[in-house]
C-alpha cells in the first residue's frame, strides 16, 4: 500500500539524478544467508530441529519445511560441515562468564551482572527489536528472525564475531553494520546469552506429551558421522535437490545457480555508509528501500543540516519508542559525509517559499499559531510542550524549529499527503493566512524553548 501512494504522490520527474545508484536491500539475489560456515554458527541439534520444521523452531521463519525424514536431515548436515571453511576465531572469556549462573560465587555474580547490565544497554540503543521480534513480540520492520530461543541455537564466539562485523559472513545481510567496539560486543553477547528472553519457555508434561517426538541428532552422534563421504555425497544430492541454492549461496553446488556479487571495496562516503548501515532497510530514496521510517528522498528541502549531523551522531526521541532510530556509534566525518549528500543531492526540484526568510515570526503570530494548532485538534498525534503534553502516533514537534527547515514545514502543512504519502495526517485545507500562523508558531519550538 505504501509504495502505491509512493507512485501516486511522488512523481520521478520531481527527484534529483543521484550521484551513484542506490542498492536496494529488498531486492537481494538470494535472501537466506551462505551457508559455508553455518556449521559454527548454529548448534548440531538446532541445525537438526530446524531443517525438520523450520517454523516449529522460529515461528517466523521463512524457510518451507521441506519434507525431509531423519537419514536425509543428517546427511545434510554432515554435507554443510564438509564445505565449512576456517573455523570462527576463538575468544577468550572470562572464566566466570562461561559459568552457569548457580554455580557463580558472589563475586563472580557481581561481576558478571555488571557485564550483563552493560549489554542490556548496548541493546537497548541498537533499537535490535525494530527489526527482531521475540517470542512473536515486537520486530515491526520484518526482517529479522525471532529471537526468542536464540539462545539454543548460536555458538557464543561466533555471535562475538558476527556481532563485530556482520557483512564478513554474509555481505547482503539487511542487519546494519554497527560501530561496536570489542567491549559493547562482549557486553551485548552477555545479555543476549543470559537474558531469560531468549531462552525457550518452559512446556508442561501435558503440552510436551502432545507434540510428536522428532529425532535430533546429537554432536555426539555428529562427531562420529562428519567424515563420511557417503554422507556428504547424500547430502550433497538432497540439497540440490531440494534447491536450497535457490535462497542460499552453497559452496561446491554455486554453479547451479551462480551469484554474481556486487564489488564493494571501493565504496566510500555515504555510499559507503548506505551499505554498512542498511539505512534502507527502514527508510526509502526514490524507488528503492524499505517503508519503516521517513522517506528521504527529499530530506535535504526538509531537515536542518546542522540537527541532522547531530542526530546521526546520537539519535534523540522523535517519534513513538518503537520507531527510534538506532544509535549506530557514527563518528563526526561519517555524519559529515550523510549530511553532505543529503544537503546536494536528496532534493525537490521545484523552489519552496520560505515566508519568514527576511524576519522571524512575531509573538502575535505565534500566539495565533498556537490558538490554531489546538483548534484543529493537532495536538491528537503531535506533542508539541512537555508541560502540555499530546499524542504520540506523529512525531514529537518540541524541537521541531531545530530539526525542519521552515519553508518544508509550509509545504508538509499545505498537502501532508504530497509530502509524505505514507503519513496518516490529514490535509485540512488550510488558508495561506493559517499556514503562516501554524509556520510561525512551529518555528518557534526549538531547544531553549522547551518548558514555556
Amino acid at each position: 500500500m505504501f509504495l502505491e501512494l509512493d507512485k501516486k504522490y511522488r512523481l520521478p520527474e520531481q527527484w534529483s539524478v543521484l550521484p551513484f545508484e542506490l542498492e536496494d536491500p529488498y531486492k537481494r539475489v538470494k535472501n537466506g544467508p551462505p551457508l559455508v560456515n553455518v556449521i559454527y554458527k548454529a548448534k548440531v541439534d538446532w541445525l537438526s530441529r530446524w531443517i525438520a520444521n523450520p517454523k516449529k523452531v522460529v515461528a517466523n521463519a521463512k524457510m518451507p519445511n521441506l519434507g525431509l525424514d531423519f537419514d536425509e536431515i543428517q546427511a545434510v548436515i554432515v554435507f554443510l560441515s564438509s564445505i565449512a571453511e576456517n573455523d570462527v576465531p576463538q575468544v577468550t572469556w572470562d572464566e566466570f562468564l562461561l559459568k552457569k549462573e548457580d554455580d557463580l560465587s558472589e563475586d563472580e555474580y557481581d561481576k558478571m551482572d555488571k557485564v550483563f547490565n552493560a549489554g542490556k544497554g548496548v541493546w537497548g540503543r541498537a533499537r535490535c527489536t525494530i527489526c527482531h521480534p521475540i517470542k512473536g513480540v515486537g520486530g515491526n520492520v520484518g526482517v529479522g528472525p525471532d529471537l526468542g530461543e536464540i539462545t539454543t541455537k548460536i555458538n557464543r564466539n561466533w555471535l562475538h564475531s558476527w556481532l563485530g562485523n556482520t557483512k564478513s559472513h554474509f555481505p547482503d545481510t539487511m542487519m546494519a553494520q554497527y560501530r561496536f567496539t570489542d567491549q559493547d560486543v562482549r557486553w551485548l553477547v552477555e545479555f543476549i546469552m543470559r537474558d531469560t528472553q531468549f531462552v525457550p519457555e518452559e512446556k508442561d508434561d501435558e503440552a510436551s506429551s502432545a507434540e510428536p517426538d522428532v529425532k535430533i541428532l546429537t554432536e555426539t552422534e555428529f562427531s562420529s558421522l562428519r567424515k563420511d563421504a557417503s554422507l556428504i555425497e547424500k547430502g550433497r544430492d538432497v540439497v540440490e535437490k531440494a534447491r536450497c541454492f535457490v535462497c542460499h549461496d552453497i559452496k561446491g553446488i554455486s554453479e547451479l545457480m551462480p551469484v554474481v556479487e556486487r564489488k564493494r571495496d571501493g565504496l566510500d562516503g555515504f555510499e559507503k555508509l548506505l551499505y554498512d548501515i542498511r539505512c534502507l532497510t527502514c527508510h526509502r530514496i526514490q524507488d528503492k528501500g524499505g517503508t519503516y521510517a521517513p522517506n528521504l528522498t527529499f530530506a535535504g528541502s526538509k531537515i536542518k543540516m546542522n540537527w541532522e549531523n547531530e542526530f546521526l551522531q546520537s539519535p534523540d526521541i522523535i517519534r513513538p519508542l518503537s520507531q527510534q532510530m538506532p544509535k549506530f556509534n557514527l563518528n563526526e566525518n561519517e555524519a559529515k559525509a550523510a549530511t553532505e549528500y543529503i544537503e546536494k543531492s536528496l532534493l525537490i526540484k521545484e523552489s519552496l517559499p520560505d515566508i519568514f526568510k527576511d524576519a522571524p515570526p512575531t509573538a502575535e503570530i505565534i500566539a495565533a499559531g498556537e490558538k490554531l494548532f489546538y483548534e484543529k485538534g493537532c495536538n491528537t498525534c503531535h506533542a508539541e510542550n512537555i508541560t502540555k503534553g499530546g499524542g504520540v502516533v506523529g512525531p514529537n514537534l518540541a524541537t521541531v524549529g531545530d530539526r525542519l527547515q521552515s519553508a518544508y514545514i509550509l509545504y508538509h502543512l499545505k498537502n501532508p499527503q504530497r509530502a509524505n504519502p505514507q503519513g496518516v495526517e490529514p490535509n485540512f485545507g488550510l488558508s495561506d493566512e493559517e499556514l503562516k500562523l501554524l509556520v510561525g508558531f512551529l518555528m518557534d519550538h526549538v531547544k531553549k524553548k522547551e518548558g514555556k
